[in-house]
Formats: structure tokens, C-alpha cells, sequence
């Protein structure tokens, strides 16, 4: 019988949408020969143009300014605009289709998924259609279509927004958890890994991050690490953000000179390849309550604490967080170095308090590959 061709298509961002796809992709390819399908990655270029270069400037400088996006996508308006992106967008998601010709196209980027919905209707293409939901709460209009066979939501939130929102049917809707990367949950020995980074055993590790864009608002935390009194290690991730990298650098030589007793170590870290390892060594997280950076957090049973979001795109992981006991909110300009001192007075007290409801977290998020695979396997079956 000839094999089943699944595609895992995302934009060519090194953002979220990336991280997601690559998680899904490397379950199914472990799964190749035990289930008997094909499975390929594709990163499509997407057409996004101004939009594209607003938002990446917003993300990182201006998040609150974000809210007017949010607005705009829930008028009636938004539906045309979006529609003429799609068609513009078409050509490069159109080219991997042409070339696999895949039976399953699970794509984790909102403008592919319309593009692709689009060209199928009026060519009366045969695959089937999958889209990931990649916001857990707060969801924009344009995350579903009703041109989709199936929508991969986080959990019932994604469901009741679907429905009651977008008008797309039930069945057309899977909650599964939300899809992070295999590697974040594995379990690894921390003393061995701090020694290969050159950190003391006992001593705090602070991991200060700003998602795979970068944001400055992790500066924030720099004049905090003035009015530390022990022995810290600080971790910042930077992502891609070469102004916040730099940023840290300048402070960091400036501080040296003050930090006369050298307690507090800072590593300054532009992407970070090897972030399974990174979290495994933190003890707690600072940074930008993006919703893969949260979950891998989270899947590595570190409790977070969010100094920025996205306004409107992210406003419900800060619900999120509060609601599921992931952590803590510290947004206001000077609560984070106020937060960050208390927590280095005790803390174990505060790596305590969210521990069972931050593993129970992980542990369903954990099962949302099988939830998929399992719904693969059915539609599969049904079709002989």
C-alpha cells in the first residue's frame, strides 16, 4: 500500500509558529516506520510585507501598541484584507505543495493555512487541510477558517472562540494541549550540566529571556542586579534582538566596575540552540509571556514570571498564567527588580509554590503529539 505523505509546513520566522511546526515534525518522524506514513518539513517564505515589519517592531519595542491589530482583525474589514494577503502569499506555500504533493498539510502559520484553504476551494485540490491555533486564549478571527478540515486548539477556549466566534463546526476542532518540543521535557542531571557551564553547584541561576525575537524590556532587570546581595548566576537570552544584546553588553561593563565582591555572573546570549539544557540549569524564568517560550518553561517544571507580553495577541497568557498557577505577572516597570530581590531572600519558598500545578501542566501538554498522531491514524484508517 502506498504510504501516506504528511507535510508540516510553517513561515520562514524564527518565531513561535517555527517552534510548534518543528515539534509536531519531529514527533510524526519518529513515528514514521511504525505507523507507515512519510513526513516532511517545509519553511515557505511568507508575503507578508509592511505587516510583517510592523508587527516585528511592535513585538519588540512597542508591545502594548499591539491591541490596535487585535482590534482591527475583529472587524469586517479585516476578513478582505486578509483574503488579498492570502492570494499574495500563495506562491511560495504553492510550491512545496506542487512538489511533495502530501495527502496531509499540517500548516502552524495563520496566512499559509488561508492561502492554502483558498487554492484548494477553487482548484479542487484533494489534501487534507490541518491548522494550528497558535494563540491558547487570546485567539485572533484570522487563526481559523472555515476551509479547514481540522483545527488544532489548545484546549477549550480555542473550541468556544471557534464556534462561537469564527462559526467553524465542532468537529472541525481538536483540543490537544499545546505542542512543545520533545527535548523540553526531558530530564536532565543538573549538576553535571552546571559544571559544563561553568556554574557553582549551589549557587541561584536566574534565567532572563525575551522569546526567540528578542524584547528590551529584559533591560528592565539590569539595574536590579545592583542591589544583589549573593552569589547569582544571571542567564539573558536575547533571541535574534541584536540592539537588546548589545544593550546588555554596554551594561554589563559598566557594572563590572561596580561589582566590586563579583557575586552576580552574567552570561549574555544571543540565540539559544541548546535551550532544554539552559532551562534545566534555571531555577526561575523572567521574560516576555510569548506562549512557546512560557510552555517550554513550563515543560521543564520552572516557574515563570512574565515583565511584558504582546498587548492584545498575549493578554490572555497572563490570564493564563494567574488562573493555572504557572508562576507570577511583574509588568510594571519596577515590580520585576523589586520581585527579583525578594525571590533571591528565599528561593526555594518560591520554587515551591507553583511545583504541582506547573508539573500537572506539563504533563498534559506532554500528550498532545499522541492526540494527534491517534486523530492521524483514524482519518487514515477511514480512508481504505
Amino acid at each position: 500500500m502506498k504510504k501516506k505523505k504528511i507535510l508540516v509546513m510553517t513561515d520562514h520566522m524564527p518565531w513561535g509558529h517555527r517552534s510548534i511546526a518543528k515539534a509536531i515534525y519531529a514527533f510524526l518522524k519518529s513515528k514514521e516506520k511504525s505507523e507507515n506514513f512519510e513526513v516532511y518539513y517545509a519553511e515557505a517564505r511568507a508575503k507578508t510585507g509592511i505587516y510583517g515589519d510592523i508587527y516585528l517592531f511592535s513585538y519588540r519595542y512597542l508591545p502594548a501598541s499591539n491591541k490596535v491589530a487585535g482590534w482591527v482583525s475583529n472587524r469586517s474589514i479585516a476578513g478582505r484584507f486578509v483574503d488579498e494577503m492570502a492570494e499574495a502569499n500563495l506562491n511560495e506555500p504553492q510550491k512545496v505543495i506542487n512538489k511533495l504533493k502530501p495527502d496531509l498539510v499540517i500548516s502552524t502559520y495563520w496566512l499559509h493555512t488561508h492561502s492554502l484553504a483558498i487554492w484548494r476551494e477553487r482548484d479542487n485540490l484533494d489534501f487534507k487541510l490541518w491548522t494550528v491555533v497558535a494563540d491558547p486564549w487570546s485567539i485572533m478571527p484570522v487563526s481559523y477558517h472555515r476551509g479547514v478540515d481540522l483545527h488544532l486548539v489548545y484546549d477549550e477556549k480555542g473550541v468556544e472562540i471557534g464556534v462561537k466566534k469564527c462559526g467553524i463546526d465542532r468537529d472541525k476542532i481538536l483540543v490537544t494541549g499545546w505542542w512543545t518540543r520533545p527535548e523540553m521535557f526531558k530530564k536532565h542531571n543538573q549538576k553535571q550540566l552546571k559544571k559544563k557551564m561553568g556554574i557553582e553547584e549551589k549557587v541561584p541561576v536566574v534565567f532572563v529571556g525575551g522569546g526567540s525575537l528578542g524584547t528590551n524590556a529584559i533591560t528592565r532587570l539590569l539595574p536590579a542586579l545592583m542591589m544583589v546581595k549573593r552569589k547569582t548566576v544571571f542567564i539573558f537570552n536575547t533571541g535574534t534582538d541584536k540592539v537588546a544584546f548589545n544593550l546588555v553588553n554596554e551594561y554589563l561593563k559598566m557594572f563590572k566596575k561596580i561589582d566590586k565582591k563579583g557575586l552576580v555572573k552574567v552570561k549574555n546570549m544571543g540565540w539559544i540552540d541548546n535551550m532544554d539544557e539552559v532551562l534545566a540549569v534555571s531555577d526561575i524564568v523572567f521574560g516576555k509571556a510569548g506562549p512557546n517560550f512560557l510552555f517550554d518553561v513550563v515543560a521543564a517544571n520552572k516557574p515563570f514570571v512574565s515583565i511584558t507580553h504582546i498587548g492584545g495577541q498575549e493578554d490572555g497568557n497572563v490570564d493564563l498564567i494567574r488562573k493555572k498557577g504557572l508562576g507570577w505577572v511583574r509588568e510594571k516597570r519596577t515590580q520585576a527588580g523589586d520581585f527579583l530581590l525578594n525571590y533571591l531572600d528565599n528561593p526555594k519558598e518560591y520554587q515551591r509554590k507553583f511545583k504541582k500545578t506547573i508539573m500537572a501542566e506539563a504533563a498534559r501538554n506532554k500528550r498532545s503529539m499522541e492526540i494527534i498522531l491517534k486523530r492521524i491514524k483514524k482519518e487514515m484508517a477511514e480512508k481504505k
